[in-house]
């Protein structure tokens, strides 16, 4: 996943991009919709380059659905950001 990750910003932002690492939060988190739009602040600055919003609707029973509007490649990192913090999110959705 963090190889596919890394391929699409270096698509995107090719040589800015220096070092992909990935951070471990040893922190114990309930899966909420608050937890979700949380964890993804880190992307929202690249979206927002890209004019566009990422928002999480709803978590429940596996399912997240999540308003997006923005490129299809950095759609692609968000639900695998997602589904990598957050385990038991089998499926992610965007609504329009």
């Amino acid at each position: 996943m963090k190889m596919g990750i890394e391929r699409v910003l270096k698509e995107k932002f090719g040589e800015a991009v220096k070092d992909i690492r990935q951070i471990y939060d040893e922190e114990t988190r309930e899966t909420t919709v608050e937890a979700v739009n949380n964890h993804l602040g880190i992307l929202r600055p690249t979206i927002k380059n890209y004019e566009g919003s990422v928002e999480v609707l709803s978590v429940e029973g596996g399912e997240c659905l999540v308003k997006y509007v923005g490129p299809e490649s950095i759609g692609s990192g968000i639900k695998a950001a997602i589904k990598d913090k957050f385990p038991d999110i089998l499926n992610v959705t965007f609504s329009a």
